[in-house]
């Protein structure tokens, strides 16, 4: 299963050989038949502005631009080297999985893995009034300049020693 997202284009590749295996190039794209399925079971090959690249060795390409969340289902076919059809599904989600992987990296740094705090300034009863917070990509890196997800800035006031009235943590 291939993975994308919602209005970006979306690529479908796949090879064709002979009979005896050998890899085939050359073959003009507008002997390839191609249906494409959107999430709703609908045949929307018209209205994807799909075309065919040659990759070379072989390989070929057929790119489209999905426009709805769930799974696409493409079918290509040639008359010659795959009559029955070369077929793959495509998850298509709101946001890249770059994205994705972004946000669980951030959220595990907001779960005090891998993080590290430092500058910090105390008030007038000895409490820690504010520094820096630092979430990193990988433990080898805590502590350096190298790897950092985000910075945030934590600050408190001091009602007393070991009290506060309130606590934020601001990215910066």
């Amino acid at each position: 299963m291939i993975h994308g997202e919602r209005n970006v284009p979306v690529d479908e590749n796949f090879t064709v050989s002979d009979n005896g295996g050998n890899l085939v190039s050359g073959i003009d794209s507008t002997t390839f038949t191609v249906h494409v399925y959107d999430p709703t079971n609908a045949d929307v090959t018209g209205s994807v502005s799909g075309f065919f690249t040659e990759l070379g060795n072989g390989s070929y390409q057929y790119t489209f631009t999905p426009n709805l969340n769930g799974v696409w289902y493409v079918v290509v076919t040639h008359p010659i080297y795959f009559p029955w059809g070369k077929t793959d599904d495509v998850k298509v989600d709101e946001g890249s999985q770059t994205q994705i992987y972004e946000t669980v990296i951030r959220s595990l740094g907001l779960m005090h893995e891998n993080i590290y705090i430092d500058n910090p300034t105390y008030g007038d009863e000895g409490s820690l009034i504010s520094a820096r917070v630092r979430i990193y990509d990988s433990s080898i890196n805590v502590g350096t300049n190298s790897g950092v997800i985000a910075t945030y800035l934590i600050t408190a006031d001091e009602t007393e020693c070991g009290k506060f009235s309130y606590w934020s943590q601001v990215k910066i």
